[in-house]
């Protein structure tokens, strides 16, 4: 992932009174629909967004719901019944998800700790619950993957119901860790800085 490396460790977030007034401007123009809230992880900061969802719940009442909205976040969110409630309250319908791979070695291969130990179709048919549909992030040839895992990814899609599966091919984005090691691992091509 190249967040840390493009963003920094710092997380910024904005106040509810910055995001209502950026809901206010867009519900002013007219439109009414789906807005994704962009956030490398929405819920990254839970004090922050916990203290933000009830305002947004109320100002969603208030509008007669007129956005639908989808975000990004980590697969902990199945572990916060009260955080999952908060969100399907200010009408989240969709939430993006790195889930990476189904196979535990390539989870630890790329460092994706959050998601090892745990029961990722339980997760995700945890999320769905709260009336929140999954989109999944996965990727396919770690050093890990064999031959197998196109249809071991296939088969954990459908099997948990993801309707939008982004499945990408592990690239290495200069400076990264996974750049660095295969750099150190003398396996990239070309110049790639």
């Amino acid at each position: 992932c190249d967040i840390v490396v493009m963003n920094g460790r710092a997380p910024r977030t904005k106040t509810p009174e910055q995001l209502l007034a950026e809901f206010d401007a867009l519900y002013a123009t007219g439109f009414r629909g789906q807005v994704f809230v962009v956030d490398d992880n929405f819920i990254g900061n839970k004090v922050a967004v916990k203290r933000l969802l009830p305002k947004l719940a109320a100002w969603q009442n208030a509008h007669h719901y007129p956005f639908i909205l989808l975000t990004e976040a980590g697969m902990n969110l199945a572990d916060d019944e009260q955080l999952m409630s908060m969100m399907s309250a200010a009408n989240f319908s969709k939430v993006f998800l790195g889930i990476e791979t189904p196979s535990a070695e390539s989870l630890h291969e790329c460092g994706k700790f959050q998601n090892t130990g745990r029961d990722l179709v339980g997760a995700v048919e945890t999320i769905h619950a709260h009336g929140m549909q999954v989109m999944g992030g996965f990727i396919v040839g770690f050093d890990h993957d064999s031959e197998g895992i196109f249809d071991a990814q296939i088969q954990f899609i459908q099997r948990v119901g993801i309707v939008v599966a982004m499945v990408v091919v592990l690239t290495a984005l200069p400076k990264t860790r996974l750049w660095k090691r295969l750099e150190a691992e003398n396996r990239l091509l070309g110049d790639c800085a």
